[in-house]
């Protein structure tokens, strides 16, 4: 799917040619925030590994989905990855 904007020419020139990534980083932020995309979803739109994720997100003030049970899985993993 393509989308186009109009943006008024003197605020466009404000934003210079960044305006194409500030947009598609507020789309993808808000398909996120509202819960029809996955943190995985929204690293594959934006072209970003894991870690580079995180780090945007953070910036942004949004919450990692990171709850107990996940550190306890983690944690399962890598003892049995350590007495292999």
């Amino acid at each position: 799917m393509t989308v186009t904007l109009e943006i008024p020419e003197d605020l466009a020139q404000r934003l210079g040619p960044q305006a194409a990534r500030m947009s598609r980083e507020a789309l993808g932020l808000e398909a996120h925030r509202q819960g029809l995309w996955t943190e995985a979803e929204l690293g594959r739109f934006l072209g970003l590994t894991r870690v580079a994720l995180d780090q945007f997100l953070k910036d942004r003030g949004v919450e990692l989905a990171y709850i107990w049970e996940d550190l306890e899985r983690e944690r399962e993993v890598h003892r049995k990855l350590a007495g292999s």
